[in-house]
């Protein structure tokens, strides 16, 4: 009995610790619709674990359009590099600074166009990538 007990501890130990390290690192799914003009719209929010690079695996920018992308810490702070010209079937990969590891991070995007249409986008957002 108390070995089939300490199994049990040992395994629901290793659930437990297994689902806080993988926080991170699942997919963040993001579907919306790019402003007109320019303005900026937030995609996806997550937890920043860990000091690792945060990625974006875009799947679609509609009407053949381009996005600009950044993260922000939960202040609105700009916390990484600028990807620009991000397409259709687009992966980026973003250096968050160290500032926001613990915190919530969103992924910011804004339609590259400054005319007066609407932009689909949508993919995944990770904000850890270990």
């Amino acid at each position: 009995m108390k070995k089939r007990l300490a199994t049990t501890v040992c395994a629901l130990g290793l659930l437990v610790s297994t689902g806080v390290v993988s926080a991170g690192t699942s997919a963040i799914t993001y579907a919306k619709v790019l402003p007109s003009l320019s303005r900026n719209i937030y995609l996806a929010t997550g937890t920043k674990d860990n000091n690792s690079n945060s990625k974006v695996e875009n799947s679609i920018v509609g009407q053949n359009y381009e996005a600009t992308m950044w993260i922000v810490d939960a202040n609105g702070k700009k916390v990484s590099n600028t990807a620009i010209d991000v397409t259709d079937n687009d992966t980026r990969f973003f250096i968050v600074d160290q500032s926001a590891v613990g915190g919530d991070v969103t992924l910011v995007a804004e339609n590259d166009q400054k005319k007066l249409v609407s932009v689909e986008i949508s993919g995944r957002f990770y904000p850890d990538t270990r």
